[in-house]
């Protein structure tokens, strides 16, 4: 700070002699302890300094403690060709340290940035920097037109007869002094001029000498830039300089100041007018005229300001000349964008003392005046396309299509292989119309593989603005997600990968899942999908359910579900939007239930119709909004029904099965077993069962994750809950058999009253001889033995090494190699005695847990029993 004011203020000393040195005394105070040196000058202060007598030098050099010597070594050091001062923004503050405050200011204000900018005077920024007394412009080429005066050097290469170099300076009287020529009067001329001169000079009076003038180091001079500059004052400043350049050294204008009318004044008369628009805007410098000694910049105040914003390309304010229309205002934006909406140009100004908003046409109405404080703004064009139509869909290019009249569908899709997608419905396709007038859509139905053909009723005309969406035949995918193994990262990352494939499903974020969810996933270009959005939008002009524009479809159709309400229905239309009918679907009859309201009352209308007749169009079948069409299934269908047989079965493999077919009409089908089937341990796994299994594991599952969280102590000390998450993560991962227990042996003999009626999905399997028995459960050394029919359940549980402390004695069973279980102990009356159970080859010995070991908890007694009998039918199972 104190080494910028002495550097000022021995500029403006050195400019104007000791008559100014009186007014430096404030700034004298601030810096009589500053021990300037030479550095601190610039090469043109230092040569101001010169000039002056030899007393002020001394005198100045005393006054600012500067030592004479070193200034003069200094100024004879420096060259001509320094780097002018470079001009920096007005702040003072370097590029990080207006970073680190436009941050601080952020943070403040966060809230205040994120809405719309702030308009800002137009040009202002663009003079505002740091002032300065002096910019020497040493490397600029001198034009011209420069006029010479006192402290110019001139350069003057003299070549012929012989080489002579000249660096001469114009004394204070104007002359020029060259060796063996004398002085020249050149004061008041220009750079042409001179040249000329000195030219002619040397041709004339030095025969067969030629001369190459050029200028040296120019003068420096004093100007005022006055009025509504940012600081306004006296500058020192290059010859060379200009009215724009004299700004910058001002440090630019205040916030009121104009740029329309800057003023030269020279001796009291104005000698231009500078609008600096046209220089801005025009890059028109024709006016930026050349300074001279005691010249005065003046800005005045600005005029009537406008502001500019919306679709243009220089959002701003303007100042306004008068007279001036908005067609000028919009020119000075740089005009509109190509996004803005000229006959909408809305402009909001102060007229009588109220505000008022006037909408132009900026086209029509360009010479419009406007006044001051005015706001003009142009809009943004629609958004919407007039002259296309929408393709959506399974196809390869979704998006707008350029419309023309005459334009069909198959125009616009001509190849299936290369416009559509390989999921594509070719029978099911609409068209979204919205009526221009009432802004209401309307619905139009087609066949995409008849419209490809160029069939007249399918290839339907197109209109501006219409949409059509081209569905799926593939209606949904699935995946299967078993609590227990299915964790939250799993389905997470199953979820990830739909949305990069872009299907439109997410998964409902519940705590719980059940065993075997099944999770759907729609295409996004199944009717789910599509559908759902075009509800959306019929939303407001139908029903409070948005049903009021539409028809559901039930029974043996491929997609039963309800459908948009179009223009073109029929029944042959909504059997095709559903999919078509399935193998099943009963032709001779199907029935539309009607709601019809009469005197305030809801009457319910059943219509049967010949469903063949209909699809062909012999039968005439309104349909109408609301409506349900069902369709029956033929009597006595039955979908097929497979079966399969495994293990020792003389030719096992899948077999289809009527209805009403048994266990021992598949088992002679497939040629009976073989001779080494183990008869007693058949496996009959049934799909409904297994469901039922899955459920039953759920609740336990459930019930146990309730008892867990309610126990705390028990008597004999804490609960170990590490055995119980173990319970837990079996019951849950456990995978249901779904066994259904049978008597084979007994339905082979002919005994029906035991036979079973298969259903779709049964699974038999018949393991091969098995002369063992098994013991699990909480003995010793669960192990599996040879059959001896001379043992009971006591000696082998004895071979296992007995029964576990934790085991309960008292309810052993035995699970029968049917599946059965017999218990093995049972209670009598006031005292308990010992049933005995005969064993047989395939039997498994279980030894559970004593309860009273768990909390007494049932749960644990139950849970298991479920997953002892459980493993009993795998181990058959897998023994295949």
């Amino acid at each position: 700070m104190k080494r910028g004011l002495l550097k000022i203020g021995f500029a403006l000393v050195c400019a104007s002699g000791l008559t100014l040195a009186s007014s430096l005394m404030p700034m004298q105070a601030s810096v009589a302890h500053a021990q300037a040196s030479a550095q601190q000058l610039t090469p043109a202060q230092i040569e101001q300094f010169k000039q002056l007598p030899r007393a002020q030098q001394e005198a100045l050099a005393r006054q600012y403690g500067i030592d004479l010597s070193m200034l003069e070594r200094q100024g004879s050091s420096r060259g001509a060709q320094e780097d002018p001062e470079t001009l920096r923004p007005r702040d003072g503050l370097t590029d990080e340290q207006r970073r680190m405050a436009e941050e601080d200011a952020e943070s403040e204000n966060d809230k205040k940035k994120k809405r719309e900018p702030e308009l800002k005077p137009f040009g202002y920024n663009i003079f505002a920097a740091q002032p300065t007394t002096f910019a020497p412009v040493n490397n600029a080429p001198v034009p011209g037109s420069y006029r010479i005066g006192a402290g110019d050097s001139v350069l003057i290469q003299m070549f012929g007869q012989e080489s002579i170099s000249h660096n001469l300076v114009v004394d204070r009287e104007g002359r020029l002094t060259i060796p063996r020529l004398g002085p020249l009067t050149v004061a008041g001329l220009t750079y042409d001029e001179l040249k000329a001169l000195i030219q002619n000079q040397v041709n004339t009076r030095m025969i067969g000498m030629q001369a190459a003038v050029s200028m040296g180091e120019l003068r420096s001079m004093q100007i005022f830039v006055l009025g509504e500059a940012h600081q306004p004052g006296a500058y020192t400043v290059s010859s060379l300089t200009t009215i724009s350049q004299a700004l910058l050294a001002s440090g630019g204008v205040s916030d009121i100041a104009s740029l329309r009318n800057v003023q030269l004044k020279r001796s009291g008369e104005t000698i231009v007018e500078f609008d600096l628009y046209d220089l801005l805007i025009h890059g028109d410098a024709s006016k930026d005229r050349l300074l001279q000694p005691g010249d005065a910049v003046f800005i005045p105040s600005r005029g009537p300001l406008v502001a500019v914003s919306g679709e243009v390309v220089r959002p701003a304010l303007y100042e306004l000349k008068a007279g001036e229309t908005l067609a000028d205002a919009m020119n000075f934006a740089g005009g509109a964008l190509a996004s803005g909406h000229l006959p909408s140009v809305r402009v909001l100004g102060v007229r009588n003392g109220q505000r008022q908003v006037s909408t132009v046409n900026a086209v029509t109405q360009a010479e419009r005046l406007l006044g001051d404080g005015d706001e003009v703004y142009v809009p943004r064009i629609s958004e919407a396309v007039d002259n296309a139509v929408m393709l959506s869909g399974a196809v390869t290019r979704q998006g707008a299509m350029e419309w023309q009249p005459g334009l069909r569908i198959n125009d616009i899709i001509r190849s299936p292989t290369q416009d559509l997608l390989p999921e594509a419905d070719l029978n099911y396709g609409l068209i979204l119309r919205e009526d221009p007038e009432t802004y209401t859509l309307k619905l139009y139905q087609f066949d995409l593989s008849s419209a490809l053909r160029g069939d007249a009723q399918q290839n339907l005309a197109l209109q501006p603005r219409d949409e059509v969406i081209v569905f799926s035949r593939f209606e949904e995918e699935s995946k299967r997600i078993q609590a227990g193994f299915a964790t939250d990262e799993e389905v997470e990352e199953y979820e990830e990968e739909n949305n990069e494939v872009g299907l439109n499903n997410s998964l409902l974020p519940t705590a719980e899942r059940l065993p075997k969810d099944k999770l759907v996933l729609y295409s996004k270009n199944s009717r789910q999908t599509l559908l759902e959005r075009l509800f959306a939008r019929l939303h407001t002009q139908g029903g409070i359910d948005g049903t009021g524009r539409s028809v559901s479809i039930s029974g043996e159709v491929r997609f039963p579900r309800e459908y948009p309400m179009v223009e073109n229905a029929s029944v042959a239309s909504f059997i095709a939007a559903a999919g078509g009918l399935r193998d099943s679907a009963y032709l001779a009859r199907a029935e539309i239930t009607r709601t019809v309201t009469e005197d305030g009352a809801a009457n319910t209308d059943y219509i049967p119709f010949n469903l063949y007749d209909a699809l062909l169009g012999n039968a005439s079948v309104q349909i109408r909004a609301r409506d349900q069409i069902s369709v029956f299934r033929i009597p006595e269908w039955q979908n097929t029904v497979e079966v399969i047989l495994e293990g020792e079965v003389l030719f096992p493999g899948t077999y289809a099965v009527r209805r009403g077919e048994t266990l021992l009409d598949v088992v002679e089908r497939a040629g009976g077993l073989t001779d080494y089937a183990f008869v007693e341990g058949t496996v009959l796994t049934r799909e409904e069962i297994r469901e039922q299994e899955r459920m039953r594991l759920a609740s336990l599952s459930q019930e146990l994750r309730q008892e867990m969280a309610s126990i705390s102590l028990t008597e004999g000390g804490v609960t170990n809950y590490g055995e119980l998450n173990q319970l837990l993560n079996d019951l849950s991962g456990a995978e249901p058999v779904g066994r259904l227990v049978v008597d084979l042996a007994q339905i082979l003999s002919g005994d029906r009253s035991r036979d079973i009626e298969l259903r779709d999905g049964d699974r038999l399997v018949v393991p091969g001889q098995r002369r063992t028995v098994s013991i699990i459960g909480e003995v010793q050394m669960p192990s599996t033995y040879r059959y001896d029919e001379s043992l009971s359940v006591i000696d082998y549980i004895e071979r296992t090494g007995g029964v576990k402390r934790r085991g309960d004695d008292k309810r052993i069973f035995v699970v029968r190699a049917d599946g059965s279980v017999m218990p093995y102990a049972q209670r009598r009356g006031w005292f308990s005695s010992t049933g005995r159970v005969d064993l047989r080859p395939g039997d498994t010995i279980v030894v559970p847990l004593n309860t009273s070991y768990k909390d007494n908890m049932e749960l644990w007694a139950t849970s298991t029993q479920i997953l002892y009998q459980m493993a009993v039918a795998i181990a058959a199972v897998n023994s295949i």
